[in-house]
């Protein structure tokens, strides 16, 4: 698993004139949020654990708003550069205080691709990959790469093994201009995303922004029901022991994640307020299977659960609550987190329970059972 970022936000943004004057270009507001909480958000959710901001320009900013602070369970260290040493000399010198590998990109663009299809394509012999877009607008401040007679622009998104980059790295310089020509080619590689990036760094691109990271998570979602759904139902399933994935489910979510649907879990945990088991064993659970799902490059985006039961033991799991399906208050908490399309949103489930929910909040709902293939299923339903 990787779970470090390291990201620059030490530059002088010259580019965007007066507005980077008083204010440092990562930290520039986009429809009233600071660029680079954008990336926070992105990356947290890909579950980072550890975030490293290198600084320069203007450091004490970063250092009052970040340091040390914790967004969405992730740890945010500022480490500030004495003097401008260019993106090579800036990673040469932390790199001993960073992860065996680690993401490495700039403050003043964001990618939006799936990070875990990313990661699998580092191999044991590689000493980093970087994401490229081949659909990009050219601009001469991008570095261009042509592979296999297609014409790649850097995003300035790489994953590195730290002990095979580390050798290669020059004390002041560029990591595009000065590094990247004397790697290996078989063991650097230039990742291609159909998609495009979108940088802050003139007052065009600047403008540009607003409309892209308005749009940049809004997306149709996919709610599924976890047992009987994504697992057999064997009956409070609630340990990994117990949890068998029904068949192609790990390949339907990934189809749903490359098809740019949020994808969340909205599931009765009734056994918690039964007494069962505990809330921390779902927890546990949840995290396990998001953890074999990005093993093969799919993600579950959240896991909402209701852990009441009218009789329970346990006060706090007795009262009669508005998340328990077929109550909708999960699928509300959803819509209040994420920017959901709900226009084409659906839910998958097996239940009777689910389908009245789906009528209560208004969207499409898809019934299987244990014999269902739920990759033809939402290929051949929504014709993926």
């Amino acid at each position: 698993m990787i779970n470090q970022v390291v990201i620059l936000v030490g530059g002088l943004g010259t580019r965007l004139a007066n507005l980077a004057k008083k204010t440092p270009k990562p930290l520039l507001k986009i429809n009233n949020i600071p660029f680079l909480d954008y990336l926070i958000k992105y990356y947290t959710n890909y579950g980072f654990k550890k975030i490293v901001l290198l600084t320069k320009y203007k450091h004490y900013i970063f250092h009052k708003k970040y340091h040390n602070k914790i967004i969405n369970f992730s740890k945010i260290k500022c480490i500030q550069e004495k003097t401008f040493l260019g993106t090579s000399g800036s990673l040469k010198k932390v790199i001993n205080k960073l992860d065996k590998k680690f993401i490495f990109c700039n403050g003043d663009t964001f990618f939006n691709i799936n990070l875990f299809a990313f990661f699998k394509q580092l191999k044991h012999n590689h000493i980093g990959i970087l994401a490229c877009s081949e659909i990009q607008s050219q601009d001469k401040r991008y570095t261009y790469f042509n592979v296999n007679n297609k014409k790649l622009i850097s995003s300035g998104v790489y994953l590195f093994n730290k002990k095979k980059i580390k050798k290669y790295l020059i004390d002041k310089g560029s990591l595009e201009n000065d590094v990247l020509h004397k790697l290996p080619k078989n063991q650097f590689k230039k990742i291609s995303f159909k998609k495009k990036f979108i940088d802050i760094g003139t007052p065009g691109d600047y403008q540009k922004a607003k409309k892209f990271l308005l749009n940049i998570n809004k997306k149709k979602c996919a709610f599924l029901d976890r047992d009987g759904v994504i697992n057999y139902d064997y009956g409070y399933v609630h340990k990994k022991e117990n949890f068998v994935f029904k068949k192609n489910v790990i390949k339907a979510i990934k189809l749903l994640n490359r098809k740019n649907y949020h994808v969340i879990v909205i599931s009765n945990q009734s056994g918690i307020g039964r007494g069962y088991y505990k809330e921390k064993d779902v927890i546990h659970l949840h995290g396990w299977i998001n953890k074999k799902l990005n093993f093969y490059g799919a993600n579950i985006d959240k896991f909402y659960y209701s852990p009441y039961f009218a009789y329970s033991k346990n006060k706090k799991y007795r009262i009669r609550s508005v998340l328990r399906k077929p109550n909708i208050g999960l699928f509300q908490k959803a819509f209040n987190e994420f920017n959901i399309i709900k226009k084409g949103s659906f839910f998958i489930g097996d239940k009777e329970t689910d389908r009245i929910t789906a009528k209560n909040f208004k969207i499409k709902h898809f019934n299987v059972d244990n014999d269902t293939d739920l990759y033809n299923f939402i290929e051949k339903k929504l014709n993926l």
